[in-house]
């Protein structure tokens, strides 16, 4: 009898355990985090492609949600801290297209063509993407040695690596052709976003020609 009695404290009016009643509430906060979270992220990218990452300001940020103002101080310190989570957050996927890009080469135009081709079109293709490049290009510059951009710096090597033991790439020093590379499809980029109309094929074509032309002449390693 005791057992029963104890059974049914433990049980709540639907049936489930006291255990169970936590652990389903401790699922929907942290479900609700994930989504205030997300909803930030999402006003943040929004307005710094409207407004500049200079002009733009926290309550800018929360305007955009149904969050309350103080909510925004749970998941980022201040402006800086959500920028940078965007940038990461884009170049996550940028990551993924380089891989799968760079990885299809068979040949060492192939894989230079890919490398800006993934990067220029992600540019070109999402409007509001291209608005944050075209207002927040100086303030993505300063965030070139966070972790996150940096993943996108050792994957590059990681790829050169690759691609010059399979014999695709020739065997020359890959820091420098990384950084090369990396170098080139940056500042190429920046012109591009501010053209009218964006043309990222020309802008892959003409990064690929130079770097090829001036690939040759390297010297072996």
């Amino acid at each position: 009898m005791t057992e029963r009695r104890e059974e049914r404290r433990e049980m709540g009016g639907d049936g489930t355990t006291q255990a169970e009643q936590r652990s389903e509430r401790s699922g929907r906060r942290e479900q609700n985090k994930a989504e205030n979270r997300t909803a930030l992220l999402k006003a943040a990218r929004a307005v710094f492609a409207e407004m500049g990452y200079g002009a733009a300001s926290v309550r800018d940020i929360v305007r955009r949600t149904d969050l309350a103002s103080g909510t925004f101080y749970n998941y980022f310190k201040d402006k800086d801290e959500i920028f940078e989570a965007v940038v990461g957050e884009l170049t996550g996927i940028l990551l993924q297209r380089h891989r799968d890009g760079r990885g299809r080469a068979k040949s060492t135009e192939e894989f230079v063509r890919l490398h800006y081709a993934a990067y220029f079109n992600f540019l070109a293709e999402d409007p509001e993407l291209l608005a944050l490049g075209r207002s927040s290009f100086t303030a993505v510059r300063t965030l070139l040695d966070k972790p996150d951009v940096r993943a996108l710096a050792k994957a590059l090597n990681d790829d050169i690596r690759s691609a010059i033991s399979e014999g695709i790439l020739p065997n020359v020093d890959v820091s420098y052709l990384s950084a090369s590379m990396a170098g080139i499809a940056f500042e190429i980029s920046m012109v591009m976003v501010a053209r009218d109309p964006v043309d990222p094929d020309t802008a892959a074509e003409f990064a690929t020609r130079l770097m090829l032309g001036g690939l040759d002449k390297l010297p072996r390693r």
